[in-house]
């Protein structure tokens, strides 16, 4: 199965056995975490000069656990690289997959991806590819025939896009795809909140819309 299709059944296959070689992935994000505390105040130029990567990774998986200790995200990646000062982590081949406290979940994959702690703000270029998948028994009755894709899932497309992991919102300067439930829409520029299910497609618009069955 390829990794754009691994998305909705993570958490099951995670959740019964964590393989002992992503223990120094988990170390490293622990430290990641604890390292998050602000430098000392510097130049921009300065700080730029000085964020170079305290600690790369290969072949890597980091996991994030909520309060309870229940999982709650993962991250692959061919080559992880964190940068202290921003504290971000950039990824080559970058694989995420998370779960909301109310059951929603999304998966996302790109050729590359940043992704900074604090914020929860994760951005993809190079076939980026974003999932969001409703919570279990909340889908809708139609599904993407030919994709693979659950019912009420909603996909976007694009070289480059901007995900807010927090507040499920999936932005794009740059021309996208969105498909849900058979509907397909192709825009220039996107915002879309999958939370209130709002979506604005902005410059030449154009595509399907399919009708739910009520």
């Amino acid at each position: 199965m390829s990794a754009a299709h691994r998305g909705p059944d993570w958490l099951a296959r995670l959740q019964s056995a964590l393989p002992l070689a992503v223990a120094a992935g988990l170390a490293g994000f622990s430290w990641w975490l604890v390292s998050s505390s602000p430098a000392p105040r510097q130049s921009v130029q300065q700080a730029r000069a000085d964020d170079r990567p305290d600690y790369i990774l290969h072949h890597a998986r980091i996991a994030r656990f909520d309060e309870r200790g229940r999982l709650e995200a993962v991250m692959d990646g061919d080559t992880m690289r964190h940068r202290p000062v921003s504290n971000a982590m950039e990824v080559d081949a970058m694989v995420l997959s998370a779960r909301h406290a109310d059951g929603r979940s999304l998966h996302a994959t790109a050729q590359r991806g940043e992704w900074v702690e604090p914020t929860g703000m994760v951005t993809l270029s190079g076939g980026a590819d974003v999932r969001m998948m409703p919570a279990p028994g909340t889908a809708s009755a139609s599904g993407e025939a030919g994709t693979g894709l659950r019912p009420g899932t909603t996909r976007v497309v694009g070289e480059g896009l901007s995900l807010d992991t927090r507040g499920r919102v999936v932005t794009s300067t740059l021309p996208v795809t969105m498909t849900q439930d058979g509907s397909e829409v192709r825009g220039q520029t996107l915002r879309h909140d999958d939370v209130a299910g709002l979506t604005q497609l902005g410059g030449r618009v154009h595509g399907r819309l399919e009708s739910r069955p009520r």
